[in-house]
């Protein structure tokens, strides 16, 4: 069976990266996986919110020294994430967000990162 791809833009993967979920009821935090110009994907504790509910995020690349403050967006896909090892009886979820429009130059930023991934890559 063959899947389409969803996503209008490629993820770049990211080396470090935090994603601090901020929520009306705990906050979490979790591990960026990939991120692209739309939206990033990232790993948790368990997240009881539903698909389609609008958050805010604190998003840290530490890598490229990059901070993104208080970023709006929406939960777009949830799923258990079976990769990560010696959490306990902990489950780990990987969430798919998309970002609502960004600042100017929060996209611009954003832009330079995942161009200068895909140049770097290109080039290797």
């Amino acid at each position: 069976m063959v899947t389409s791809e969803r996503r209008k833009n490629k993820r770049q993967k990211v080396k470090k990266g935090i994603a601090g979920l901020l929520t009306p009821d705990i906050p979490q935090v979790g591990k960026i996986i990939d991120i692209s110009v739309d939206g990033l994907s990232f790993v948790c504790r368990e997240c009881d919110l539903p698909i389609n509910s609008p958050v805010e995020m604190d998003i840290l690349i530490m890598d490229k020294d990059l901070f993104f403050p208080n970023v709006s967006c929406i939960i777009v896909a949830k799923s258990v994430y079976d990769e990560v090892s010696n959490c306990g009886p902990m489950r780990m979820k990987r969430c798919g967000v998309k970002f609502n429009p960004l600042k100017a130059n929060q996209r611009l930023k954003l832009n330079s990162l995942v161009l200068s991934e895909k140049n770097r890559n290109a080039s290797l």
